[in-house]
């Protein structure tokens, strides 16, 4: 694997896995801090407690894969926007996807209630994080492949 694809990679993963962890750690317990009353995120993890678990582990593979996807566009000459709006497609699809297969494997009643949750966040997560850490990830990849290899840096030097 290129250095380039590695560094967009792992900023993928630098700037990607603590939002995403702190998010989700929010969404569970802001319910929590807001009421004082600990029922909502009782609620949250007891019917989404394997799916959320799901999710997470997907997200590290969600990140890789985005990683990869944003370094491409850049390469290809992408503009920012688009290859923002990819990456947190591509990532939400993959994630929300995840935690809905595990929600309809798991769940035994009230299926179709169950997904709406999630199908919201999808559409909601993949416009916010667009124009947000999708877009700031996209910069950094952008930064990583406008500089100048080591190679390329010899040869001019010499």
């Amino acid at each position: 694997m290129e250095k380039k694809l590695k560094q967009s990679i792992l900023t993928s993963y630098l700037i990607g896995t603590p939002i995403g962890i702190l998010t989700v750690a929010a969404t569970i317990w802001i319910p929590f801090l807001l009421t004082g009353e600990g029922l909502l995120t009782i609620v949250i993890l007891g019917a989404y407690r394997i799916s959320t678990i799901g999710l997470l582990v997907a997200f590290l593979i969600a990140l890789w894969v985005g990683g990869k996807l944003a370094y491409q566009n850049i390469k290809r000459g992408k503009s920012l926007l688009l290859t923002s709006f990819k990456y947190s497609t591509i990532v939400n699809l993959i994630i929300w996807a995840t935690f809905c297969l595990i929600t309809v494997l798991t769940v035994t009643e009230e299926k179709l209630l169950m997904m709406i949750p999630p199908i919201i966040a999808f559409l909601v997560c993949t416009v916010l994080t667009t124009f947000s850490i999708g877009l700031l990830i996209s910069y950094m990849i952008k930064r990583i492949n406008n500089k100048p290899t080591e190679l390329k840096n010899t040869v001019a030097n010499n």
